[in-house]
């Protein structure tokens, strides 16, 4: 059977490329923000204990704001991850939907018979019989 729709095949590819990328560096950055979080907090906390205080860095300053950061870049890059490859997934399937159609249409349209063909043109039937 031909493949058909050439340009939905790349574009499909494409999509799923793409979400596997983002997947990739959306967990390389969230292990980036955590491991900065943690080094950058240690470092600030040292920092603090030498100079003073550096005027109240809060949460966003610790070991914990950077991993709730690295948590927030993994759930967000996931999920723009995860649709980009969704979206290639549902253009395949449209695809395959498409072939599948095609193939039972010919397949059907190979096996079709008339009913009640005449054997030849022009000859009339009698009625069946009243009973």
């Amino acid at each position: 059977m031909e493949k058909r729709y050439r340009a939905l095949r790349i574009i499909s590819t494409l999509y799923k490329i793409a979400g596997a990328i983002v997947l990739v560096f959306a967990i390389l950055g969230a292990i980036g923000m955590c491991l900065a979080g943690v080094l950058g907090g240690t470092a600030l906390e040292e920092m603090s204990r030498e100079f003073g205080e550096m005027g109240g860095m809060g949460l966003m300053g610790s070991a914990i704001g950077g991993i709730l950061a690295g948590l927030g870049v993994l759930i967000g890059g996931g999920l723009s991850g995860l649709t980009l490859f969704a979206t290639g997934e549902g253009i395949s399937l449209l695809i395959a939907m498409e072939e599948n159609t095609r193939m039972t249409a010919m397949h059907l349209a190979g096996q079709a018979r008339p009913a009640s063909a005449p054997a030849a043109p022009g000859i009339a039937y009698p009625p069946p019989p009243a009973g």
